[in-house]
């Protein structure tokens, strides 16, 4: 299907090619992102003849050099606490971090709430929970022991969910960490007495494993992570992923904006624990980058 707001990457080094001897685009920011997104980014600059420089080396680096005048644009994740763009800066969201919460696909359990979680992972909540029966499940599972797990490279889903779930962020001890979602998702599928888990994005879809629904209150409707839900801010566990930048840069850098929004960079951000935006946000987003 035809999609008026984008180009693909190859029409995009045509239109880019004339631009070579032009000054260094410059990219600082996250380094959560580093591993999944500079390979993207060098393959792009080689395919546009665009002189790129990629230093991901924090967000707060990387705000810090774009306000100095030591890049030009910054992938950014600002956290409640964190500095925010001067008002000279203009902020683009590109996706959203979030925390992910998987079951065997045999455990009779859809949905969860903040206080339910808060039972299973929390060392000091008022809630503790500790069978699965307790959530509500019945048959086989119901009299066996809930295993929480964690994967220690999702650290930032690990931090979003204690920092925003939790009223102590502070994780039980008998909370289960492994080293990476895969070596998660094969403990999950093999416990006996079933995990309940933690991890940054969704898994393929042919793992016999379940994407809990998550409510913040026990009585408010229960969504799952998809990119519409995360954009509305329905469902509740959401961190945004930004694009910051000078607005009177906004042409210069309309080609490297362009292509972190492309359909062929989602496969890079969600390696890198970023849901992109919905295709109809994403196409909203470009067109009022062009009108900047």
């Amino acid at each position: 299907m035809f999609k008026p707001w984008f180009f693909s990457l190859g029409l995009l080094s045509l239109l880019l090619a004339n631009h070579v001897g032009a000054a260094p685009i410059r990219v600082a920011g996250s380094d959560l992102f580093a591993a999944a997104l500079e390979p993207e980014l060098q393959r792009f600059a080689k395919s546009s003849e665009v002189e790129l420089t990629v230093a991901l080396q924090g967000s707060r680096v990387g705000l810090e050099a774009l306000e100095k005048g030591g890049a030009d644009l910054a992938l950014l994740v600002i956290g409640g606490d964190e500095p925010k763009p001067g008002v000279t800066l203009q902020a683009v969201t590109v996706g959203y971090l979030t925390s992910v919460f998987l079951v065997p696909s045999a455990v009779d359990l859809t949905q969860v709430s903040f206080n339910q979680l808060g039972g299973v992972f929390g060392s000091s909540e008022s809630l503790t929970l500790k069978r699965w029966s307790e959530l509500g499940v019945s048959g086989a599972y119901a009299a066996r022991v809930i295993t929480p797990l964690v994967a220690r490279r999702d650290a930032l889903a690990y931090d979003l969910f204690r920092y925003t779930a939790l009223k102590t962020p502070e994780y039980k001890t008998t909370v289960v960490t492994v080293e990476d979602a895969a070596t998660l998702y094969g403990r999950l599928a093999g416990l006996d007495e079933g995990g309940l888990a933690l991890v940054s994005t969704p898994p393929a879809a042919n793992l016999p494993l379940k994407v809990l629904l998550v409510a913040k209150g026990d009585r408010d409707v229960a969504y799952g992570p998809t990119a519409e839900n995360l954009h509305s801010g329905d469902y509740p566990l959401r961190l945004p992923v930004q694009m910051v930048f000078r607005k009177s840069d906004a042409k210069r850098l309309n080609g490297v904006m362009r292509m972190l929004l492309a359909d062929e960079t989602a496969p890079a951000l969600l390696k890198a624990g970023i849901i992109p935006l919905p295709v109809q946000a994403r196409n909203q987003v470009v067109f009022e980058l062009e009108n900047l």
